[in-house]
């Protein structure tokens, strides 16, 4: 995940650059897939990680910096 001049992207291992669009304060969408993307926040609103609703499942992935 990368933000660009207010604009919010992502891009996983071997794939191009998407942009993410939001819903909501924590929940984003991808125009170019069915995509669902929810951060998950601590106490403080700080992103730990992510879900991916992609093909029916949830894929989960904690933050890294």
């Amino acid at each position: 995940m990368t933000q660009e001049g207010g604009r919010l992207f992502a891009q996983a291992t071997d794939r191009p650059r998407v942009e993410l669009f939001p819903e909501s304060d924590r929940d984003y969408f991808l125009k170019v897939e069915d995509v669902r993307i929810t951060f998950e926040t601590d106490s403080q609103g700080r992103a730990t990680g992510v879900i991916v609703r992609q093909y029916g499942a949830n894929f989960p992935a904690k933050r890294i910096e």
